[in-house]
């Protein structure tokens, strides 16, 4: 297994700070690792970075919110948005069926809710992402009988040693060395190598299109309409 203080001493060598045959000091590691979690916590936020996303459930309380977050309602790393929000109708439970919900993307789309505390099976769902634990807000108030589910990034996560193993697809290897030996080309203000830059966009740009997820794309029905359209009068 490939450890970070090995991605250190060849990000090092890429920008130009170590030789050939040369190691890092203790204090240019320690240095780089942090710059390697800073890095790391940056990608976490970014969907077509990270490669998993997570299926947290929780039966429905009668609660109106939620929290997100290790040691909250859904104990899973607090994650920094959703990516989606489903309810499952557990009755009857050999037939549980599952409904998709709106999931709105901001504090003002969920103030304009007039009757917050109306309880009934939820349609629609706001992700407040506070720290420590985020909170889930979710119109109508769920009665019991349901499941919330909650589809969140997963975080690359952080290293706690220099030297524990990096349990990551292979790919991001080579994306963390050359995108961390442009930070440290900044960090020790040398200028950076040319071939440093394509590199590193040219490997984060391959775990991108690895982990992008394109949906269908559905019309509002509203907007779906039988019969035939006629380009000139617009019906």
């Amino acid at each position: 297994m490939t450890t970070p203080v090995e991605l250190i001493n060849l990000a090092l060598k890429q920008a130009g700070v170590l030789g050939v045959g040369q190691t890092a000091t203790a204090e240019d590691t320690s240095d780089a690792f942090k710059l390697l979690n800073m890095m790391l916590a940056q990608w976490s936020v970014k969907r077509n970075v990270v490669h998993q996303i997570i299926d947290s459930g929780l039966p429905t309380t009668g609660a109106q919110t939620y929290s997100v977050g290790i040691g909250g309602d859904f104990s899973i790393a607090r994650p920094s948005k959703l990516v989606g929000v489903y309810c499952r109708q557990l009755n009857p439970p050999s037939l549980p069926v599952d409904f998709p919900i709106e999931l709105l993307q901001s504090m003002s789309d969920y103030g304009r809710i007039s009757l917050k505390t109306m309880a009934s099976m939820p349609v629609a769902a706001y992700y407040d992402p506070q720290y420590p634990l985020g909170v889930l807000h979710v119109w109508p108030v769920p009665i019991t009988g349901y499941e919330m589910h909650i589809l969140a990034l997963v975080p690359l996560g952080q290293f706690a040693t220099p030297y524990d193993d990096i349990i990551l697809p292979a790919e991001y290897e080579e994306a963390i060395m050359y995108n961390l030996a442009g930070r440290l080309c900044s960090f020790y203000q040398i200028p950076i190598p040319q071939g440093v830059v394509q590199l590193a966009a040219s490997a984060l740009s391959t775990i991108r299109m690895a982990n992008i997820q394109v949906g269908k794309m559905y019309m509002p029905d509203n907007l779906v309409s039988g019969g035939t359209y006629n380009v000139y009068s617009d019906r």
